[in-house]
């Protein structure tokens, strides 16, 4: 969360509120019904709202886990200064020089927030073989000499090589997402996600049948 409020609650019984800075950590796993609004006072004095939703999927021997949810403070997200003050980098998952991010995650992944000022570069070592990409929540960067990315643009690594040299065009604020590679099918509908047709049928008549639970 960047701007603005979120309420989340679930079936399983799950509720939390996040502000700027904060992240929720869902894991929907064998289904839960869930549902985030706007946090109520916030809603009431109004502003600008700037959020990322991302979605990761599990793989086959973990999507009938039980769903778990994680509030994670801005407070509990370690914060790594970046050489000659270039920047910072906060650490939500997997680890940065020592200092490691509080969310519990299902495969390995690396989730950073990073900001730097115009001018600045930081070198970011991730896993060889990871897919790692770079999203870009404002200003202006270059990862490994590629061409610049601006606002809501995302650079795509190559998954060979462990090292990303990042620099910063004017001030910036990106997100470095890396994770392992599941190498299974993906079936998808809706926000259900399973690894073939006969399982996302399967995964309907559950939700329907009440199997996930219910909001009241």
């Amino acid at each position: 969360m960047y701007q603005g409020a979120v309420a989340h609650r679930d079936s399983a019984g799950n509720a939390g509120v996040i502000g700027p800075g904060d992240v929720q950590w869902m894991t929907a796993a064998s289904g839960v019904v869930h549902e985030e609004l706007h946090e109520a006072d916030w809603a009431t004095k109004g502003g600008i709202f700037q959020a990322i939703q991302l979605w990761v999927n599990l793989p086959r021997s973990q999507k009938m886990s039980v769903p778990r949810y994680q509030t994670i403070l801005k407070a509990q997200i370690p914060t790594v200064e970046i050489a000659r003050g270039v920047g910072r980098l906060r650490v939500i998952a997997g680890a940065f020089q020592g200092y490691k991010g509080p969310a519990r995650t299902v495969t390995p992944i690396e989730l950073y927030d990073l900001e730097l000022v115009a001018g600045g570069g930081a070198e970011v070592f991730l896993p060889d073989g990871h897919n790692t990409s770079l999203f870009i929540v404002r200003g202006l960067v270059s990862a490994n000499s590629s061409n610049d990315a601006g606002e809501a643009e995302l650079i795509v690594c190559k998954r060979a090589g462990a090292s990303v040299v990042i620099e910063a065009r004017e001030d910036s604020r990106l997100l470095i997402l890396s994770g392992l590679p599941i190498k299974e099918p993906i079936a998808r509908y809706g926000p259900f996600v399973m690894n073939s047709k006969i399982e996302l049928v399967q995964a309907l008549e559950d939700y329907k049948a009440g199997k996930m639970g219910h909001l009241s």
